[in-house]
């Protein structure tokens, strides 16, 4: 049975989906590839095909423009899991990654880390390294999210990032559709990341799921690990060493390179470094 990774944009040309895609071409990776796109032209639609993608397009074409436009009132960092589960209901596989595009790109091949360390879970988390309460975005994201009871009881958790998610396709299926649900009516827009933390901070998903560290190896979240803007504020309260650049590759305190790299693009140098790379 075949593995997915499974990606979503919004008026991404390919000059920022690249390095993305071709990080997954050159990883090692055999799998199913997949991108939903919401707004996207039909030149960028080939360069995905050619890279061995489907495209999944919720759009309506538009001949005029040469592109496929979809209009919608959601977020689309929300929106984006009722089509992954759309998908998923639809298709079968076995392991499943769901990433950000952007700002991701996999140094390794990732069905290796989950063959290797998922063991009989169903689901793998990447860890920020910081607690809820000592992060200023997340600590408000979750407060305005779910007021002050809940905040008062889960700001003591670690942060997992909603960004990179990985597991077994059908608990991947249902988790895209609970955070989705989980999401919609909310006080707050953008509310992903403080519904997912929400969810798998309690059972059955604590005894079901892997919870990597940023030492594991597994995902670098270089927003709070590293970001030279937040090392003043968040570095004390960090609770594992930062990530380092070795020879062009983002790896662990101990020199182990990470098989995804996230949110490197806020990182001068590693930015230049990792695109030079991962160029066309």
């Amino acid at each position: 049975m075949k593995d997915l990774i499974i990606g979503c944009c919004t008026n991404y040309d390919w000059d920022k989906l690249k390095y993305w895609v071709n990080s997954i071409n050159r990883c090692g990776y055999e799998g199913h590839k997949a991108m939903v796109a919401f707004n996207i032209s039909f030149d960028t639609i080939e360069k995905l095909v050619l890279a061995g993608f489907e495209v999944i397009l919720p759009g309506k074409r538009d001949e005029e423009n040469r592109q496929y436009v979809y209009q919608s009132s959601l977020p689309v960092h929300v929106e984006r899991f009722i089509h992954i589960y759309n998908h998923l209901r639809k298709n079968e596989y076995r392991y499943v990654i769901t990433t950000d595009v952007k700002d991701v790109v996999f140094q390794k091949n990732p069905i290796t880390f989950l063959e290797e360390n998922l063991d009989d879970k169903n689901l793998m988390f990447a860890s920020e390294s910081m607690y809820y309460k000592d992060e200023p975005w997340g600590n408000q994201n979750l407060i305005e999210t779910f007021g002050p009871f809940f905040h008062d009881i889960f700001k003591e958790n670690v942060i997992f990032n909603v960004g990179v998610l990985a597991g077994r396709s059908i608990c991947m299926r249902d988790l895209a559709a609970n955070i989705f649900v989980m999401s919609i009516n909310r006080p707050i827009p953008i509310v992903d990341q403080s519904t997912f933390n929400f969810m798998i901070a309690q059972h059955p998903y604590i005894t079901t799921s892997k919870y990597m560290t940023s030492e594991s190896g597994w995902a670098a979240q270089l927003g709070t690990t590293v970001d030279p803007s937040k090392k003043e504020q968040f570095g004390p309260f960090l609770l594992e060493p930062s990530p380092v650049m070795i020879n062009g590759e983002v790896a662990t305190s101990k020199g182990n390179v990470f098989t995804i790299a996230h949110q490197y693009d806020r990182i001068p140098g590693w930015k230049e470094r990792i695109e030079e790379k991962y160029n066309d």
